[in-house]
């Protein structure tokens, strides 16, 4: 049955897969001592939620210095005894701290993004929901294909946090923003900005209408990396839904006034790729997409094998710098390995790391 599988999908199923890989590595790569690095890194997170004043602080916070920094990754690893597949499908880990340097104080508080999805499996005590890296609910008699059929994925939201026009976002690659207090730390619930996001339970656009997405259920996602563009005052994002039929993603480019987060424009296009970019770049007149040159092979994934990664091939395609057809008010260009850019309305004469990035800042 397995070879079936696999010579008919390409795809074995995961613990197949890791048992066919065989062999151990060098003592040089994977020894005791590494290994507990190791384990310590991904272990869980404990004492969440927490809310404290820091009492051990090394120096004196320079007394001019005063704000907040959020951040937010991966912090839970297990549910129920079963272990993530994955670090990636983490469930998102928010922490804040908190510096006053008038009065010498530093605060640190934490939480885990609370989301529907997360609060049923903490009540449950098991993994409910697939996972893009191959996080499934535990199979029974008929393995893997017990979960055949379920497409949504759940929403670790534990890739950055956000801030702006008075809002708090903490984000995933593959869903609506999460709405965080920024007080507490709690979830506030989905961000579809003033209905400007449709919200449905799978980011894919039939390629009809709005209206038909809507009354099917479908709805978009929205960037994990959305860009601040200082020089305007600025914040770009990108919303997307993968496409029912064809090869093109359907992509909306926003952009929002960052001190009052008023929508100031949306431009929608198609990129040459069924599968969304990881992130993209910003210039004072494009917006710049790096494709995938990756094909996702669906039948794995809609039959319960793998998580959407793991139906990933790699296509290898490249080539020279080609041209796309125009399109107002700017047009669509593909260089190099398949990097794809958008002019941005910007330019218009009339128109006015995870590390690294996932934080958002708020001084005084």
């Amino acid at each position: 049955m397995v070879a079936l599988l696999v010579a008919t999908l390409g795809v074995a199923p995961a613990g197949v897969a890791r048992r066919a890989l065989g062999g151990k590595p060098s003592a040089a790569v994977w020894n005791e001592e590494i290994k507990a690095a190791w384990t310590q890194a991904y272990a869980s997170a404990q004492g969440v939620p927490a809310n404290y004043d820091i009492d051990e602080i090394e120096g004196r916070i320079p007394s001019a210095l005063r704000g907040t920094v959020f951040r937010n990754g991966p912090g839970n690893f297990e549910r129920g005894g079963q272990r993530y597949e994955h670090v990636l499908d983490g469930d998102g880990l928010l922490c804040r701290w908190s510096l006053d340097g008038a009065t010498g104080r530093a605060r640190f508080a934490s939480r885990f993004v609370r989301t529907p999805e997360y609060a049923a499996e903490e009540a449950a005590d098991t993994v409910l929901h697939r996972n893009t890296f191959g996080t499934q609910p535990a199979s029974g008699p008929l393995g893997e294909l017990e979960n055949a059929f379920d497409l949504v994925l759940k929403n670790p939201a534990n890739t950055n946090v956000q801030s702006w026009g008075g809002k708090l976002l903490a984000l995933w690659e593959a869903a609506l923003p999460c709405r965080i207090d920024p007080d507490t730390l709690e979830y506030v619930g989905r961000e579809t900005f003033d209905g400007l996001l449709p919200d449905g339970a799978l980011t894919v656009a039939s390629g009809i209408g709005p209206e038909v997405d809507a009354s099917l259920g479908l709805g978009v996602a929205f960037t994990a990396h959305p860009r601040e563009d200082r020089k305007r005052g600025r914040v770009v994002g990108w919303s997307w839904a993968a496409p029912l039929v064809g090869s093109s993603l359907s992509v909306t480019v926003h952009e929002w006034d960052a001190a009052s987060g008023a929508l100031l424009a949306s431009t929608p296009t198609a990129l040459p790729s069924a599968i969304a970019p990881h992130d993209f770049a910003l210039t004072d007149s494009w917006y710049i997409f790096a494709l995938n040159a990756m094909q996702l092979n669906l039948f794995p994934y809609v039959l319960g094998l793998t998580g959407p990664v793991g139906a990933l091939r790699t296509t290898g395609e490249g080539g020279p710098p080609r041209a796309q057809p125009s399109l107002p008010p700017g047009r669509v260009v593909a260089t190099g390995r398949r990097c794809a850019g958008r002019r941005s309305p910007r330019a218009r004469p009339s128109a006015g790391r995870r590390c690294g990035g996932a934080r958002a800042a708020h001084g005084a």
